[in-house]
């Protein structure tokens, strides 16, 4: 009524038996005078183009003649007879009833001429021949898909929701494992899932025997939850398409754990399900790519669920039934979808090529954020110059001094919160060590904002060779050794472990290193160093598992952290460096920076490896002012005063521990189309991040342009990092 109201042009009309209606015996709807005419075209006062169903159907061929289905659907009062049966018999069955008198051939001009008319309006006056040149490409144009997806997602239902267990929340605390029935291989669904955190994915047939759905069901109990996806469903009761032991093994499943059920299916399907079985249920409607992709998305609060069942699927399952959530993190969509001018986004493509081609890296990583959605999420070339392995979005790189503000500086938010720290006092009276030195009335804050007349850094490995020796570059045997034993206990490399008591050679040479004479700004790593300390000694907690208690495994940043070659393989990293002056090895998995590699590969100030989507996350969370996934990680007010700049007013940009876009300066990493409100930081290997939220906008580039050769600063002088965060800019206008 409401879409009649607005305008609607067209209306097909089913073929169904509806006695309430009409009464007539084996009266199909589209053949009732009594449902077309009088209830559409008076009752509710259609003035559109009426169509039949397709005439051959058994609903109406069944119970008449090719010519008289014809005849009664056009005196029920159709416009449009879609595939009869018999042309010709339906033809002369109308001309008859015009001979005859029971038609009046005014009725059919007046019926031509409206459907002449609805031609006219979309352009069928015209001879314009189609060309079926990019047919495909035509019909499935980006404007369609985008339509596509607006309808999909506005449909899709959460049915039920117990204990509101979706979105998911506190991913630290579930252990997910995904099942998808219908398929023999991981789907969209799965693949989407994988976004927002590690997650064990399954798939078994439909039609498995019972001995395969037993074996299944095993190694799901060990599950907090499981999220069944039903895949290749059809219209066709009782079951549509699913096998009963399907249906048995999702029941069987939700008796040993918690079970989210996701269907791609008709809604009747859920007449099989006995709703209090579930933690969740989710009707997706259709088993399309786009609807797997936004259901997943949907679970963990990308977008928020919106859609109303159409129809009742029994009792449990009344029409209406829809309960409306909220979004909670990043939801990934088209540009298209926030009219992003994709001209631009070409040139992105063209800008990172050419640094390629040009040997400015071997390859990257790219994501942007715009007002919470990832809409440009790209690799580019390879781990090395030989080209054997493709950089993929789940890769990892060393992210070098981007540890700063990636693991360091939300730390000591995060114990600021806690009134553990106040980064207003000297870190001397946290640090005893630092009293008896020239570093006892250096403030935390200083250090965080590169004000603590500190030298820039200390190459501590050139005090490790071996001076006994005439061979360059020969560690000394009484630091290193090539076998870990109880004192040389931390790996440096393959082959490669220092004495763990060098650590407080490192320290010691940070205190007693001269301070700069002049005072003001200067970039510095040796205060975070001792923030590594600081951490480890305020939280009582090593640094790597605080980071991953507090911020990562909640965020969903399982692919971030030191040494990451203690839970992948080398294959998903990318190398940085064939380094011929300290380890004499190519350097993959093993922490690039040579001070915090000597520490065992953590730092404060270098060692987190990561991959874009994992700092999108965290990113998100400073933009939105430490809060993501429904859970607050840092208070509002300490977060302000992080990024706020602490010391404008002696030159300096820098906030604390993040930095700010520079101001009269050439050549700058960051884009002139940065906001002044805009903080993030670079990082040696070739990385950057920053956050602008004037634009709402995130924009993330990992590389390791360091590799083979770490002289090389081709990316720098082309100003690669710089461009292509400045057409990001370019394209929102």
């Amino acid at each position: 009524k409401y879409l009649i109201n607005q305008g609607l042009a067209a209306v097909m009309v089913a073929h169904l038996n509806i006695p309430s209606l009409d009464s007539t015996k084996f009266s199909a709807s589209s053949l009732s005078y009594n449902v077309v005419t009088k209830l559409l075209k008076n009752d509710l006062n259609f003035k559109g183009l009426v169509f039949t169903d397709a005439l051959g159907m058994k609903g109406v061929s069944a119970y008449n003649s090719p010519g008289g289905t014809a005849l009664k659907a056009f005196l029920a009062g159709v416009d449009i007879l879609l595939m009869p049966q018999d042309v010709s018999a339906s033809i002369n069955a109308i001309k008859e009833a015009v001979e005859t008198g029971q038609i009046p051939l005014s009725e059919i001009d007046r019926r031509c001429l409206k459907v002449l008319k609805a031609k006219r309006w979309v352009g069928l006056d015209k001879n314009k021949p189609v060309s079926t040149k990019n047919l495909v490409e035509d019909l499935n144009s980006k404007q369609a898909e985008l339509i596509n997806r607006k309808i999909v997602e506005s449909a899709l239902t959460l049915v039920k929701n117990q204990n509101d267990i979706i979105p998911f929340k506190n991913l630290n605390t579930l252990k997910i494992a995904s099942v998808s029935i219908g398929h023999g291989r991981y789907t969209p669904f799965q693949n989407t899932l994988d976004l927002y955190t590690n997650i064990q994915h399954f798939t078994i047939n439909k039609n498995a025997d019972e001995q395969a759905f037993n074996l299944l069901l095993n190694k799901l109990s060990g599950y907090d939850v499981v999220v069944v996806g039903l895949h290749r469903s059809n219209r066709k009761p009782p079951y549509f398409g699913l096998s009963s032991s399907s249906i048995s093994f999702v029941h069987k499943l939700a008796t040993h754990t918690k079970v989210v059920l996701d269907i791609f299916a008709s809604p009747y399907v859920l007449s099989r399900f006995k709703s209090s079985t579930f933690e969740a249920i989710v009707l997706s409607y259709v088993d399309t790519k786009i609807a797997q992709d936004l259901s997943a998305q949907l679970l963990f609060g990308g977008i928020s669920a919106k859609g109303k069942l159409p129809v009742s699927a029994g009792s449990e399952y009344p029409a209406r039934t829809g309960i409306i959530d909220e979004k909670i993190r990043l939801k990934y969509a088209p540009p298209i979808e926030l009219d992003i001018n994709e001209l631009k986004l070409e040139k992105v493509d063209s800008v990172i090529l050419s640094a390629i081609n040009k040997k400015a890296m071997p390859g990257c990583q790219v994501l942007a954020i715009k007002d919470g959605v990832v809409f440009y999420k790209k690799s580019f070339g390879y781990h090395t110059y030989r080209k054997k392995t493709k950089v993929k979005n789940t890769d990892i790189y060393d992210i070098a001094s981007l540890t700063k503000i990636s693991a360091t500086t939300p730390s000591l938010m995060k114990l600021a919160d806690a009134g553990k720290i106040d980064v207003n006092k000297k870190l001397s009276y946290y640090l005893k060590d630092l009293d008896s030195t020239n570093k006892k009335d250096i403030t935390i804050k200083q250090i965080l904002a590169h004000q603590a007349q500190l030298q820039s850094w200390i190459p501590f490995y050139l005090k490790t060779y071996n001076k006994k020796t005439k061979t360059k570059y020969d560690l000394n045997p009484e630091i290193y050794n090539i076998k870990k034993t109880k004192d040389f206990n931390l790996k440096v490399a393959d082959n490669l472990y220092i004495k763990e008591s060098y650590t407080d050679t490192i320290y010691k040479r940070i205190l007693d290193s001269p301070l700069r004479k002049r005072t003001g700004y200067r970039y510095s790593d040796l205060g975070f160093y001792l923030f590594f300390k600081l951490i480890n000694d305020v939280s009582k907690t090593n640094f790597p598992d605080y980071l991953e208690k507090n911020f990562y495994s909640s965020l969903g940043m399982t692919e971030t952290g030191f040494n990451p070659l203690e839970k992948f393989s080398k294959e998903i990293i990318a190398p940085t460096e064939i380094d011929k002056k300290f380890r004499k090895q190519v350097v993959q998995g093993y922490v690039h920076d040579y001070g915090a590699a000597m520490m065992g590969g953590v730092g404060g100030h270098a060692g987190i490896f990561s991959n874009t989507n994992d700092l999108a996350k965290l990113f998100q969370m400073y933009l939105q002012k430490g809060e993501y996934g429904g859970q607050r990680y840092i208070s509002t007010k300490t977060f302000e005063e992080f990024v706020q700049c602490a010391y404008c007013k002696k030159n300096n940009r820098r906030a604390l521990g993040f930095d700010r876009p520079a101001k009269n300066v050439k050549r700058s990493q960051v884009s002139k189309l940065a906001s002044s409100y805009s903080y993030g930081h670079t990082g040696f290997t070739g990385a950057i991040a920053w956050v602008d939220p004037k634009e709402q906008f995130i924009y993330i580039f990992l590389s390791n342009r360091v590799f083979p050769d770490i002289e090389n600063s081709k990316l720098v002088d082309l100003q690669v990092r710089t461009n292509v965060q400045r057409l990001f800019y370019e394209s929102f206008n």
